[in-house]
């Protein structure tokens, strides 16, 4: 049974970093601990971790449990190969790295499948590096050198002062990668220009990839084909928080596209937002201070008292001796005392919980992107400066330029893919050993491979799995992002109070008073 942990909220968002980093190393502590002690899988302890735990709905899980007879699959006469490509942005220097990738999704994948690559770079590639390339990979090879327009910011932005002092303004107040400019650069393209590069274009599906990256499992079917059977247009092998002095006005800009152009979000809005909509009343005291169920029996009573004393003081003198009036004229108090909350980035009554899509691996349709509300999407954002006054990264752009359009069930969890890139690790549990089956390679170049693996599990879903030795998953740490996940996954906010691309109400003040009020009366 999945255990979802209880969800967090913070209210004064300027204090986020201070929080969430205080919340994150916390986590990570306790999940270092489980892994460290062998009681972490006791049925006497009550906490486990999610990696360890059968996360599957009836909508959210892998295509395939283990293994596919990899033959059996492509010969199959329903099987239909997609027009797709591997992407990358990648430069001459990082050859080493780009081997590294290719070598790993070669071995884990396309051997057998054999899809395309496509490589950009803001310079010309050099002939070693073509070479190279094609050397290591069994599929054909496309190389493209961006134009000015699609790498570079506008002229008359990169040669102001304020550009520069931006950019070092940045630097010196911490935020990661704010003072390099080509990371920028890169972030703005990946953003809102990369699919409208012709080498993008000419394929519906991609599947993007990074220098320096390590896949740890077999991938025996074709994620672009199941994909398309299955309704799915964006996949993902791991969610989790951007860090919010990278883009503190983002949901603003956001905000007021959805809100310019009069936009019904879909449902997989709610992954990325907390509604402060709790109750319904014409009282706006009450509108601004109560955002769940605990504040709001408590405004509520206090309402309530209040408005006993302020109806007795009509008839004159109140007896103070009565514990009602007492209580009323403390809480008269304490509501004159008490501040209406100040909200940093509030805004319609919603907040971005800095839950993202981590983009440096997904696997999308092209027109999730390539679509006229993504593309205005992307051009506001663009007018605002903040690619460059910032550093709006394009994992948090992608995931709420995603929800403008998508809806949960068109989302997919690659939860059986095994992926590292830089410290954060993702590896799945194998598959019991009847869905394993035995490697055999799909090119000579990969025949000499080690043919011990991960123990099985019950709840596992890996094909023939070698993960990185104590690893801590990132499934176990991405707290409260992959929570979210699992309870749209799961259906649990199926009645929630999202319809129509907006939040409503969760409560009826004026019902819920009134059943309080009745109480009180009796007592």
């Amino acid at each position: 049974m999945i255990r979802i942990k209880p969800r967090f909220r913070l209210y004064q968002n300027r204090n986020k970093p201070v929080y969430y980093t205080i919340i994150l190393c916390s986590i990570l502590a306790i999940t270092t601990l489980l892994y460290i002690n062998p009681w972490r899988s006791s049925s006497k302890n009550k906490f486990v971790s999610y990696s360890n735990q059968d996360l599957d709905s009836e909508t959210q899980h892998p295509f395939y449990k283990g293994c596919n007879d990899v033959d059996a699959y492509i010969n199959d006469p329903s099987y239909q190969r997609a027009n797709a490509s591997f992407v990358m942005l990648t430069r001459n220097k990082e050859l080493e790295d780009v081997v590294l990738t290719l070598t790993s999704i070669e071995s884990h994948f396309n051997q057998w499948y054999h899809y395309p690559y496509v490589f950009l770079n803001d310079e010309p590639f050099t002939e070693e590096f073509k070479k190279t390339i094609r050397n290591t990979v069994t599929a054909p090879v496309e190389f493209g050198t961006l134009m000015e327009l699609e790498w570079e910011f506008p002229k008359k932005v990169r040669e102001t002062i304020e550009f520069t002092e931006r950019i070092k303004d940045q630097a010196d107040r911490g935020v990661m990668y704010g003072d390099v400019e080509s990371y920028h650069k890169m972030c703005r393209f990946y953003s809102g220009l990369f699919y409208k590069h012709p080498l993008v274009r000419a394929h519906e599906w991609y599947w993007r990839i990074e220098p320096d990256v390590k896949f740890f499992c077999d991938i025996t079917y074709d994620p672009f084909y199941e994909m398309a059977q299955n309704g799915k247009e964006y996949g993902f092998t791991v969610i989790m928080q951007e860090l919010y002095w990278s883009i503190p006005g983002l949901f603003r800009a956001t905000r007021s596209y959805v809100n310019a152009n009069k936009l019904k979000v879909g449902s997989l809005w709610k992954l990325f937002t907390d509604s402060y909509s709790y109750v319904q009343t014409d009282d706006e005291d009450l509108k601004k201070s109560i955002f769940d169920k605990k504040q709001l029996k408590e405004k509520v009573e206090e309402k309530i008292h209040i408005d006993h004393l302020l109806n007795q003081m009509k008839d004159g003198p109140v007896d103070l001796n009565d514990e009602r009036n007492s209580i009323g004229l403390n809480r008269l108090i304490d509501r004159a005392q008490s501040k209406i909350p100040i909200f940093e980035d509030k805004f319609d009554n919603e907040d971005y919980n800095l839950c993202h899509f981590w983009s440096n691996f997904e696997i999308a349709k092209r027109t999730v992107f390539d679509n006229d509300v993504y593309d205005g999407y992307f051009k506001h954002l663009e007018s605002t400066g903040g690619f460059w006054q910032e550093r709006w990264g394009d994992a948090p752009v992608h995931s709420l330029g995603l929800a403008l359009t998508l809806n949960v069930e068109q989302i997919h969890y690659f939860r059986d893919i095994g992926y590292q890139h830089s410290f954060i690790v993702h590896c799945p549990k194998n598959a019991p050993p009847e869905y394993q089956l035995p490697y055999v390679a799909g090119d000579n170049k990969f025949s000499e491979r080690k043919s011990r693996y991960d123990n099985s599990f019950d709840y596992g879903s890996g094909c023939r799995c070698d993960c990185p030795p104590g690893h801590i998953d990132i499934e176990d740490t991405s707290y409260p992002c992959i929570d979210l996940w699992l309870e749209l996954a799961h259906g649990m906010e199926k009645n929630s109070n999202f319809a129509d691309g907006s939040y409503y109400p969760h409560v009826d003040l004026d019902s819920f008073e009134d059943k309080i009020k009745s109480e009180f009366d009796a007592l």
